[in-house]
């Protein structure tokens, strides 16, 4: 990975009360934790990173590259991003209620409207470095909305999640001419996963099957489109080495047979040079990845809980080593009751 994301710093924002700071590997980082614990926030700011490469910094670009990404525009008060990798200047917002609040600012006079002001500062280095490009795939499978979502959203410029906009623009490019080699080990996976190709015409999405031909994405099964959504964006060039996937519960709507071949996928790419963020409420999916894994991959868990009103994280390499998680507890609740009903059904009494 020619230049991954390092280092995250975050201070008030939304979840993250006080001061949140975490490294991460140029491998594949795994992100657990319970609901509201900042999981999808984290990966949403470092997504809006890599899409700021504009080298001008302008006082709205906080809203045009941040708050997006929430499908919202609501004042937030003091709160400060910082962003980092591995081979190019940090990316740093601040917003701000008044100019006092950031006295490093040089020019107060623009902060003196009365509505609340927002200031973006990008590092000097920044105007000659590029951050890597960024895919995110939401928990939300889109590309059965291609008819209407975008046409949608220009139309009426409804605040959607920017999320679900870019990855649906991104679904629409063109094929590339070229396939690495490890791009291409990927896409054949899928397409044995899948039945087939993904294939893109007059606004509508298909998966190709030598059998039966086109099927519309909207009448094939949900867990397959997860999985199309990632052949297609592979085959239009957009997960090469260099690049990063964030990918919010890959699990949603995908029987756990298939679990081992996601993980398989991930790891794929990763060997190939994409640096990979998942987010996951599934023991499987955690489980899985760490017991496929070749001495080619690296790895990072992230167990992000609330601790005193504040978001933590336990950290590890491997998932054996991390602190007992709510998807640990989740697991053994179920093991119990299974182990009650047994025991039940059989007449045993437990002690």
């Amino acid at each position: 990975m020619t230049n991954a994301i390092a280092r995250v710093e975050i201070k008030d924002f939304l979840v993250f009360k006080g001061e949140f700071a975490e490294d991460f590997c140029p491998g594949v980082n795994v992100l657990i934790g319970g609901n509201g614990t900042g999981k999808t926030t984290l990966m949403k700011l470092m997504y809006a990173a890599c899409a700021r490469k504009e080298s001008d910094s302008s006082a709205d670009s906080v809203k045009k590259f941040v708050l997006p990404y929430f499908g919202a525009g609501d004042n937030l008060g003091y709160c400060s991003i910082k962003c980092l990798f591995s081979n190019s200047a940090p990316i740093e917002w601040v917003y701000k209620d008044s100019p006092e609040q950031v006295p490093h600012v040089a020019n107060q006079e623009k902060f003196s409207q009365p509505a609340m002001q927002m200031y973006d500062k990008v590092t000097v280095e920044i105007r000659n470095t590029l951050t890597p490009d960024g895919v995110y795939i939401p928990t939300e499978e889109m590309l059965s909305h291609s008819e209407t979502l975008l046409a949608l959203n220009n139309e009426r410029k409804i605040p959607f999640d920017q999320t679900l906009i870019d990855v649906l623009s991104k679904a629409e490019l063109g094929e590339t001419r070229k396939i690495t080699s490890n791009a291409e080990k990927v896409l054949d996976r899928i397409k044995n996963v899948i039945g087939g190709e993904v294939f893109y015409e007059n606004d509508k999405f298909y998966i190709v099957r030598p059998d039966i031909g086109k099927v519309p994405f909207s009448l094939e099964a949900s867990g397959f489109r997860k999985l199309g959504l990632l052949w297609k964006l592979l085959r239009n060039g957009l997960l090469e080495a260099g690049s990063i996937l964030f990918w919010d519960e890959p699990e949603e709507s995908m029987n756990p047979e298939l679990i081992p071949a996601l993980a398989d996928i991930l790891l794929e790419l990763q060997r190939g040079g994409v640096q990979i963020f998942a987010a996951t409420h599934s023991f499987d999916v955690a489980r899985w990845i760490e017991l496929s894994k070749q001495p080619e991959n690296t790895l990072r868990y992230l167990n992000l809980r609330k601790e005193g009103g504040r978001i933590v994280a336990d950290v590890a390499d491997n998932y054996e080593t991390l602190p007992r998680s709510v998807i640990d507890e989740a697991d053994d609740v179920l093991l119990r009751r299974s182990v009650q009903a047994a025991a039940a059904s059989a007449g045993v009494k437990l002690q």
